[in-house]
């Protein structure tokens, strides 16, 4: 069972996942000294609307005729778009931003896992499955949570759940040609329901000026550029080829969590020990670089054994 590489996928689409990954680090490092509750609704306001507005000069109108088939997808990434508005900033604030990324990255490495499984007597299944169990066992390495914080590993988990059903949604979206509408309306969508939580369970008193300093560009960072730059990388790789690159967020969140608290712009303890750690990222940088390589097996796709390559 050979290895071939394919660097022209990574080329075209791996680019723009390694650019929305470094863009949400900083952005979800930027809520780390606020109350995920009451930064999650600006947030997600400031990022919808910057995205919908982007649209806009892009040609690109979001409040077009949709049907009922896209509304259904609109709606269902709106709610989960809410969901980790909010559970991945008290995850970070529980946790820190490299243990929630690489707990996150089960949801990346779940995303086309019965593509895969159905080519799993496949050279390229194989290998596939094979490098997705390494990446999990660099994040289980990588994520050592404390005791008493299980309500962040909860929401790190729902978390890995939402960016699952993100990237799924998208994937469904552009057989519309219409994910780059439809991410739009669904994050401004999303916004609704966190401002109607926050103003239940806070009052009017909880918004600051620091809160929409932070909020205003964190929600630019961890929603328009990642949106924008997952579905250019979706144009030109597969679903499952996107997650697996997403899973490069485990090493770029925990980098960018240590350079945050060295320059003292993070709060939270982002310390890393050379193991395991450190080992982990590793492990799950190489891996995946290599798993996001495999050449697709062409559909009359043979038997491991007699095909090395799965070409």
């Amino acid at each position: 069972m050979s290895f071939v590489p394919d660097l022209r996928r990574w080329f075209s689409g791996g680019k723009f996942i390694l650019v929305s990954m470094v863009s949400s680090a900083i952005g979800y490092g930027i809520t780390t000294g606020h109350k995920a509750l009451e930064v999650a609704a600006p947030m997600q306001a400031a990022g919808g609307l910057a995205l919908c507005l982007a649209m806009f000069l892009a040609g690109l109108n979001p409040f077009r005729r949709y049907s009922l088939v896209m509304w259904g997808w609109i709606i269902l990434l709106a709610a989960g778009n809410a969901t980790v508005a909010y559970t991945y900033p008290y995850a970070v604030e529980h946790l820190t931003v490299g243990t929630v990324a690489a707990v996150v990255v089960i949801g990346y490495l779940s995303v086309g896992l019965r593509t895969i499984w159905n080519l799993r007597a496949t050279a390229y299944g194989l290998q596939h499955l094979c490098g997705r169990l390494l990446v999990l066992g660099g994040v289980v390495m990588l994520n050592r949570p404390s005791p008493g914080e299980s309500m962040g590993m909860v929401c790190a988990l729902i978390s890995a759940g939402c960016v699952y059903n993100t990237l799924t949604v998208l994937g469904q979206m552009k057989k519309h040609g219409l994910e780059y509408q439809g991410a739009a309306l669904a994050n401004l969508i999303a916004a609704l329901p966190l401002f109607v939580v926050v103003f239940k369970l806070q009052g009017s008193g909880w918004m600051s000026g620091d809160l929409l300093l932070a909020a205003g560009p964190a929600g630019l960072l961890t929603l328009m550029l990642p949106v924008w730059f997952t579905n250019a990388a979706l144009r030109r790789c597969s679903r499952h080829d996107v997650g697996i690159m997403q899973s490069f967020s485990s090493p770029v969140h925990a980098l960018v969590g240590l350079a945050g608290a060295a320059l003292g712009w993070i709060d939270s303890d982002q310390r890393l020990a050379l193991f395991p750690e450190w080992a982990g990222i590793i492990l799950i940088s190489v891996t995946a670089f290599g798993v996001s390589l495999l050449k697709e097996p062409a559909t009359d796709a043979v038997r491991v054994g007699t095909q090395p390559s799965g070409a």
